[in-house]
C-alpha cells in the first residue's frame, strides 16, 4: 500500500525532515544509531528538554496534521510509554484565526449564495479557533442562534499532502527498521488516515451529533447541541449555540460540594452509558469538551469529530476483562486476552501471568476507593508493551476515554472515585444481557449460525476431499522467527549486491584511468566511476551502522 517518497511535495518534505532533525530524532535514535552522529543538526534548545517534550514540540511546529496525529498517539497506551502519552495530551489544538474575508469565501462557496442570504446575522469575530476550523456566532433567518464551525482554507489540501508524505516516511522507516519491532506501521497509518479524513468531513461530525442527541434524549442533566442538517456541508457545521462554562474554567464559578459531586457522577455516568449501553462513545471527553450550563444545571458535550464504536460482543468482552481486573483475577484476565482480544498469539502466557500477578498484588490490600483507574490502566499497558501484545486500536481508545472521564470527575470533585460507578455499570450490562428478549435474540443468532454451518458442511467436505485426492492441499505456517530470518537475508543480499557493484566500479574505474591517461573523456568517466563507488560505499557503511 505504501508509495515512494512524494518528491512533488519537496518543500513540505524538507520542512518535516529538518524539523525532526533539529529536535534530535530522540524516539528513533535507539534503532538508528547513525542519527546520533547528526549532533550539529540538533538545536541546543532541544538538548535541554526530555525527548517526549521535543516530540510534542515537533508536532506543534508541523501544524494541524501532526497535532491531530499527536492527539491520536496520546491515546495509544499500548504503543507509547506513559510519559510520551502524558506529554502528547498537552497538545493544544489552538491556532490564530484566519481573516474573515477568507471565511466568508469558504461559506459562500459551500452555500453557493451570499452570506447575507443564508444568515440573518453573522459575527465576523470567532468564538474559538483551532488548527482545522474556527467557530462563529450567527443567527438563522428565523432568529435561531447558532454556532457555525467553518473549515479553514486549504486545510484539506494540506492534510492530504501530509498524509502522502507520512505514508512514504513510515514505509521508509519500516524498511530501514528504524521503528521499534512490533509497531504495526500499516495499521497506524490507516488509523491516522481514518481519523484525519473524518476530522475534515463535517457531515460525519453532524451525523455523530444527531446520534448522540438521540441516545441522550431521555438522559436527564446531559445536553447534546441540536444540528441543522440543511445548513451542514463537508466544510461547514451549523449547530445550536449553547453557552456555558468550560470545566477548565470552574474556578470562575462558586459551586457547592454537593453540586460538584453530582456533576462528577453525572458526567461519568454519561460516558459509561455511551460505552456499555450505546456502544458509541465520545473518544475525548476531556474538560475542554464539556460545558457546565447554569442555571439549567446540566452538562453539555461538544466536539464530536472523534468517536469510538464497539459492537455488543466486544463490549461484553471488555466488561468481563474490567470485572476480572476489579476482582484481581489474573487467570481470567490472561484467558480473556488470549481468547478474545489479542491480534497475535501471546508469546509467553506464563511470563505475562507472573507479571500481572505482581502488579495486581499491589492492589489486593487496597479498597477500590483507594485505587486510581489511571494507575491500573497504565500498569496494564506497560505490561502490554513489555510483552509485545497487539490489541485492536479501539481497546486503547475505550480505556483512554474511561481514564479521561475519571480525570474530569476528579476535576469537579477531588474526592471522586470512578470504581463504584464502573462496577455498577458493568453489573447492569450483564443483567441486561440476561433479559429474556436479549437471551432470545442470541438464541436466534446461534440457531441461524448452526443452520448456515449445516447447510454448507457437505459442500465444504466435498471441496476438501477433492483437493486431497488431487494433491492440492497446502499447509501454511507462519513464524516470527522465519520473518526475522527473511529480513536478515534481505539485508545480507542488499549488502552483497552493493559490495559487488562497488568492487566492479572500483576495478573498472581503475582500469580506465590507468590505461587511458591521455584521454580526457575516459579520464572523466573514470573519476565519475570513483565518485559513484564512494557514494555506494557511504550507503553501505550507513546501512551497516544502522543495523549494528
Amino acid at each position: 500500500m505504501f508509495s515512494r517518497l512524494p518528491f512533488r511535495h519537496t518543500r513540505r518534505l524538507r520542512r518535516i525532515l529538518t524539523t525532526f532533525s533539529r529536535y534530535g530524532f530522540p524516539f528513533l535514535s535507539k534503532r538508528f544509531p547513525l542519527l546520533d552522529r547528526l549532533g550539529p543538526l540538533v538545536s541546543r534548545e532541544a538538548l535541554k528538554h526530555p525527548p517526549q517534550e521535543n516530540l510534542r514540540r515537533i508536532f506543534e511546529e508541523l501544524g494541524p496534521t501532526f497535532i491531530k496525529i499527536g492527539q491520536i498517539l496520546s491515546t495509544r497506551f499500548d504503543l507509547l510509554p506513559e510519559e510520551y502519552c502524558r506529554e502528547l495530551r498537552k497538545l493544544q489544538d489552538q491556532a490564530p484565526p484566519v481573516e474573515f474575508p477568507d471565511i466568508r469565501r469558504v461559506l459562500e462557496e459551500e452555500f453557493r449564495a451570499p452570506l447575507e442570504k443564508v444568515f440573518r446575522f453573522f459575527d465576523p469575530e470567532p468564538l474559538a479557533s483551532a488548527s482545522i476550523a474556527q467557530v462563529h456566532r450567527a443567527e438563522l433567518p428565523d432568529g435561531t442562534r447558532v454556532a457555525v464551525k467553518v473549515q479553514k482554507p486549504k486545510t484539506e489540501q494540506t492534510i492530504l499532502e501530509d498524509l502522502e508524505i507520512l505514508e512514504s516516511l513510515l514505509h521508509l522507516a519500516d524498511r530501514m527498521h528504524v521503528l521499534e519491532e512490533g509497531i504495526p506501521v500499516e495499521e497506524l497509518f490507516l488509523e491516522f488516515r481514518k481519523h484525519l479524513l473524518r476530522e475534515i468531513d463535517f457531515l460525519a461530525e453532524a451525523q455523530n451529533m444527531r446520534r448522540f442527541r438521540e441516545n441522550f434524549a431521555h438522559f436527564p442533566g446531559v445536553t447534546i447541541p441540536r444540528v441543522f442538517p440543511s445548513y451542514c456541508t463537508r466544510r461547514v457545521l451549523v449547530s445550536e449555540l449553547i453557552e456555558g462554562i468550560p470545566l477548565t474554567h470552574l474556578d470562575t464559578v462558586a459551586l457547592q460540594e454537593e453540586d460538584r459531586k453530582a456533576f462528577a457522577e453525572r458526567g461519568v455516568e454519561a460516558i459509561l452509558k455511551m460505552i456499555f449501553e450505546d456502544g458509541f462513545f465520545h473518544a475525548d471527553p476531556h474538560p475542554g469538551n464539556i460545558l457546565l450550563r447554569l442555571p439549567e444545571r446540566d452538562l453539555v458535550f461538544l466536539d464530536f469529530g472523534t468517536v469510538g464504536v464497539v459492537d455488543r460482543k466486544t463490549r461484553a468482552t471488555m466488561a468481563r476483562l474490567l470485572l476480572a481486573l476489579l476482582e484481581k483475577d489474573t487467570e481470567r484476565v490472561v484467558e480473556l486476552l488470549e481468547e478474545e482480544l489479542l491480534l497475535a498469539p501471546l508469546p509467553s502466557p506464563l511470563a505475562l501471568r507472573l507479571d500481572l500477578s505482581e502488579v495486581l498484588e499491589r492492589y489486593i490490600a487496597l479498597n477500590l476507593k483507594e485505587i486510581r483507574l489511571e494507575s491500573v490502566v497504565h500498569e496494564f499497558f506497560y505490561l502490554a508493551r513489555k510483552h509485545r501484545l497487539r490489541f485492536p486500536s479501539h481497546l486503547a481508545i475505550l480505556l483512554r476515554a474511561l481514564v479521561v472521564a475519571e480525570g474530569t470527575g476528579l476535576l469537579l470533585d477531588p474526592t471522586f472515585n470512578v470504581f463504584p460507578q464502573l462496577e455498577g455499570a458493568l453489573r447492569r450490562f450483564f443483567l441486561e444481557s440476561m433479559h429474556p428478549e436479549e437471551v432470545l435474540r442470541r438464541l436466534e443468532e446461534y440457531v441461524l449460525d448452526w443452520k448456515e454451518l449445516l447447510e454448507n458442511l457437505p459442500h465444504r467436505l466435498d471441496q476438501l476431499l477433492t483437493h486431497a485426492l488431487s494433491g492440492r492441499i497446502r499447509l501454511q505456517a507462519e513464524s516470527q522467527d522465519f520473518r526475522e530470518m527473511n529480513r536478515r537475508l534481505e539485508r545480507m543480499s542488499t549488502r552483497l549486491s552493493l559490495s559487488v557493484i562497488l568492487g566492479s566500479l572500483l576495478v573498472g574505474s581503475s582500469l580506465i584511468y590507468t590505461n587511458y591517461p591521455y584521454s580526457r573523456v575516459l579520464g572523466i568517466l573514470g573519476i565519475l566511476g570513483f565518485a559513484a563507488a564512494a557514494f555506494l560505499g557511504a550507503l553501505l557503511v550507513a546501512e551497516m551502522l544502522s543495523h549494528r
